[in-house]
Formats: structure tokens, sequence, C-alpha cells
């Protein structure tokens, strides 16, 4: 299942309360986080350099057993050499998760 979600609005709050209710549970029992994005790869895009947000997204991305790849955006050349289009579809052939802050 595909699940685009751009914002808290796109979630309904059903989704939300069950993502806080996992995440609460995940504290107290870290023996519990599901190995959800094991052998995924999820590329990880800022189009301001974070030293926080790229931490968090990185070791969020470990702890659910995936491979965190951070790409900086002068490197997929957006509106220079490649469309949006064609860096979504390229990202999203080998990685299951695209994470964008922009």
């Amino acid at each position: 299942m595909t699940l685009n979600v751009l914002e808290l609005d796109d979630l309904t709050a059903i989704q939300v309360a069950s993502v806080l209710d996992n995440a609460a549970q995940w504290k107290r029992d870290p023996a519990g986080i599901p190995q959800a994005l094991k052998g995924k790869g999820v590329a990880l895009v800022f189009e301001k350099p974070s030293a926080r947000t790229r931490l968090s997204s990185e070791m969020a991305v470990a702890t659910l057993s995936g491979h965190p790849i951070y790409i900086r955006p002068e490197e997929l050349g957006i509106g220079t050499r490649e469309t949006a289009e064609d860096v979504a579809r390229t990202l999203g052939s080998y990685c299951a998760i695209i994470a964008a802050r922009v």
C-alpha cells in the first residue's frame, strides 16, 4: 500500500492515534520495535542542511532496520539536469521510501 504523507492533515484521526500509540509502546519496550524497513533503502533529501533533521531521520530508519541514504539536493540536479518527476521515479525504483524536507 502506498501512502503519501505531506502534512498531518493527510492522516485520519485514527491513523494519528495509532502512530502515537505505537510510539508510546515502543518507547516502553524498544525490543518490540518492528524491523519494518529491513533490507530497504530510504532516500533522505533535505533542501537545507540540518544536523538534527538528518540525525533523527537516519536513526529512525536504522531503528526500523532500514538503510538511510542521504542525498544532497545539488546531487539530484532537479531543475538543472533532471526533472522532479525523473528524480522521483529513479529514487523510487531504488528506495522503498523517499523522505524529503523541502
